[in-house]
């Protein structure tokens, strides 16, 4: 690996050999090590123990009775940095290696803990110790990474927190961080915190490719919507080809993460489907260029679903969550066939994007009572593709079931004060009869 994807903190006491070839063979597995000490470049060495340690997102610690003193065989120093480690890492990503120990050997304080025990015998190298415990920690540390992302939009103030504070003291791994950033799209356009979104990408300095795609997903997804003021104009011809030629790369994260390169996929054919269909939107190209462009969307657009699908099909924790994104799609689809006047299709997927966010909101809204900011957001969503739907709707007790519910929900948002969300005007607009 060119690039480390997440930074680790290893703790010894006695044991400064094992430590650095540890780290020596953590970078083959594309992890930086990093050995706690080393030359002080402090008068108070803890004062850089404790800088090293807020660089890292796991650690490894190394215990190992190193010492004459039967009665105070560990290290202060190694207890000392395990104590503070175990307050501050989260337990799925603090390893821990008892070398030539066993766990019933440590002190009270900790017992119950998890750790593995590495055997020492006479034919065993410190070298074969050390390829082993870094071997340990990778098929430990190479596990997919399970993010509850629904809860993401829940936890965004918490979320918005560690993401600012990442390039100072990172609570997540390069990958992570990329889950965290891709699924931080949706609930800032919720709550209209697009820019703050984008200073904080401004901050945050990445060193895997991982990163860095995510990182540009942001960019332009916010470039690409600023220009076509929220899907409702045209776009560039210089922006439809620097957008292009972006999100057409050629990228494989499956190794690192397969949950994150099927996401990075479902991006990139959900851009690209949007570039086809907004570089001729309202232009004056002529029926047979357009058509081109018609069907390249189309194509893209039908693959995002299929993605959709495969992350359901392959992480079924995350098929409700597919749903909001499933809506917008559909929705795309249906700007894309009402464009040529096919009123069959634009009807059929309408309605599917109704359907998709309608479960999306009922299950939000049933998961988290209290949120009503976000319910309220997913809730225009859901009443924006149904007031779209009702121009297809001929039967008339259909309709004004369609129409009160509506205007039902439009009344309860009458007393809302401050700055209006785009979906709301287009709500009010589709319900109108005004939109174009």
């Amino acid at each position: 690996m060119s690039a480390s994807i997440e930074k680790v903190f290893i703790a010894w006491g006695g044991n400064q050999d094992i430590a650095k070839m540890v780290s020596n063979e953590l970078i083959k597995h594309g992890f930086d090590g990093i050995v706690g000490g080393g030359t002080p470049t402090d008068l108070y060495i803890g004062t850089q123990v404790f800088s090293q340690i807020h660089q890292c997102t796991r650690a490894i610690i190394l215990v190992e009775n190193t010492r004459t003193d039967t009665t105070n065989y560990f290290s202060n120093n190694l207890m000392f940095e395990w104590g503070y480690l175990t307050a501050k890492i989260d337990p799925r990503k603090l390893h821990i290696f008892l070398i030539g120990e066993s766990v019933k050997n440590l002190p009270s304080d900790l017992a119950g803990i998890w750790a593995e025990e590495i055997k020492i015998t006479d034919n065993k190298s410190r070298e074969s110790i050390s390829k082993e415990i870094a071997n340990l920690f990778f098929e430990a540390a190479s596990r997919p990474i399970d993010i509850d992302k629904m809860g993401i939009f829940n936890r965004w103030n918490e979320i918005k927190r560690n993401l600012s504070e990442y390039s100072k003291a990172p609570v997540y791994s390069e990958i992570e961080c990329a889950h965290y950033l891709l699924h931080s799209i949706e609930v800032t356009y919720g709550y209209m915190e697009e820019d703050e979104l984008i200073n904080i990408i401004k901050n945050i300095v990445p060193s895997s490719s991982a990163l860095e795609f995510a990182i540009q997903i942001i960019k332009s997804n916010r470039a690409l919507f600023d220009e076509s003021t929220g899907l409702t104009k045209p776009i560039s011809f210089d922006t439809f080809s620097e957008q292009k030629s972006l999100f057409e790369r050629n990228f494989d994260f499956s190794n690192q993460d397969r949950n994150l390169h099927l996401w990075f996929k479902y991006f990139s054919c959900g851009r690209l489907g949007l570039l086809y269909m907004f570089i001729v939107r309202d232009n004056d190209f002529d029926e047979e260029y357009k058509k081109t462009y018609f069907i390249k969307a189309m194509e893209y657009f039908e693959e995002t679903i299929k993605i959709l699908n495969e992350i359901a099909e392959n992480f079924p924790q995350e098929t409700i969550y597919t749903k909001v994104y499933e809506g917008y799609v559909y929705r795309d689809l249906w700007r894309l066939y009402k464009s040529i006047n096919d009123t069959e299709k634009a009807f059929h997927y309408i309605s599917a994007a109704a359907k998709s966010h309608e479960a999306f909101y009922l299950y939000y809204k049933q998961r988290y009572p209290s949120d009503g900011i976000l319910i309220k957001h997913f809730g225009k969503e859901y009443y924006l593709d149904c007031a779209e739907r009702l121009k297809f709707v001929s039967d008339p007790i259909e309709r004004k079931i369609s129409e009160n519910t509506i205007r039902s929900f439009l009344e309860k948002l009458e007393n809302d004060s401050g700055r209006q969300h785009i979906v709301l005007s287009q709500l009010r607009s589709a319900f109108e009869g005004k939109s174009n």
